[in-house]
C-alpha cells in the first residue's frame, strides 16, 4: 500500500492531521444528541459563529425567548473552528477593494467594521471568554524594491481616510521584526486582532447554555 506521507517534505513525517485550535486538552464534552421531540420560539441551525451570536442576541434581547440551536456535529469544528485567527475589521476584504467596488459607501462600511471589531471584544469580556484575544494590529511588509512605493502610497491613503496607520522605513520595520528581506513596513494599530478560533465557539456555547439555550 503507498505511503500518504511518502511525498511529504521530511519536517512533516510526525505531523498528525488535526486542526490545532480543535485539538485542545480543555476542548469541552459534546453536549447529548437530541432525541425524540422539542419545540421553541426560534430554531437556529448551525453551531457555528453566525449561529451562537445569532441565539445568542435573540437571547438577549429577550430572556423569556426559547432558543435552540441545532448542530450535526460540535460547535466550531466546521470554519468557525479551523481558521487563521485573524480578525479584521474590514468588511471589504481590504480598504483598496472597497476603494474601487464601493468608494462612495467606504467610509461607512470602514466605521461599521470597527465598530463590529469593538463589539467582538466587547462580548469576549462581558461573557469571560478565555480565547487569547489580542488587539494586535496587523503589520504589512515590503520585500522587493517596487513594493516599497507602492505600500507608501497605500499607507497614505489610509491616513487620508483617517486610519490609524504607521509607515515603517527599513529601519523601523527592522527593529520590529528583523528579516533581512523587510525593506518596509505598514503597521495598521487598530484594525485587526487575534484569537483562538475553536476557544471563541466554544465560549460562546457556554455563553448560550449558562443561559438556558
Amino acid at each position: 500500500m503507498n505511503d500518504p506521507l511518502g511525498s511529504l517534505h521530511p519536517a512533516l513525517v510526525d505531523a498528525a492531521p488535526r486542526v490545532l485550535w480543535l485539538d485542545d486538552p480543555q476542548r469541552p464534552e459534546a453536549s447529548d444528541r437530541l432525541e425524540g421531540t422539542t419545540t421553541a420560539d426560534l430554531v437556529v441551525v448551525g453551531g457555528g459563529y453566525t449561529g451562537l451570536w445569532t441565539a445568542l442576541l435573540a437571547k438577549q434581547r429577550d430572556p423569556e425567548r426559547e432558543v435552540v440551536i441545532l448542530e450535526a456535529g460540535t460547535c466550531g469544528w466546521q470554519a468557525s473552528g479551523r481558521n487563521g485567527g485573524f480578525v479584521s475589521a474590514s468588511l471589504t476584504h481590504g480598504f483598496a477593494n472597497g476603494q474601487e467596488r464601493w468608494p462612495e459607501e467606504l467610509a461607512q462600511l470602514d466605521r461599521l467594521g470597527h465598530d463590529n471589531l469593538s463589539a467582538i471584544e466587547e462580548t469576549i469580556r462581558a461573557f469571560d471568554i478565555d480565547c487569547g484575544w489580542e488587539r494586535t494590529g496587523e503589520l504589512d511588509v515590503a520585500t522587493r524594491p517596487h513594493e516599497v512605493a507602492e505600500l507608501r502610497s497605500h499607507a497614505e491613503a489610509l491616513q487620508r481616510a483617517g486610519h490609524d496607520v504607521e509607515w515603517l522605513d527599513r529601519e523601523a520595520v527592522q527593529a520590529l521584526v528583523a528579516s533581512p528581506t523587510y525593506l518596509a513596513g505598514m503597521w495598521n494599530r487598530h484594525g485587526v486582532a487575534m484569537v483562538e478560533p475553536a476557544r471563541l465557539a466554544w465560549g460562546l456555547r457556554r455563553a448560550c447554555l449558562e443561559r438556558g439555550i
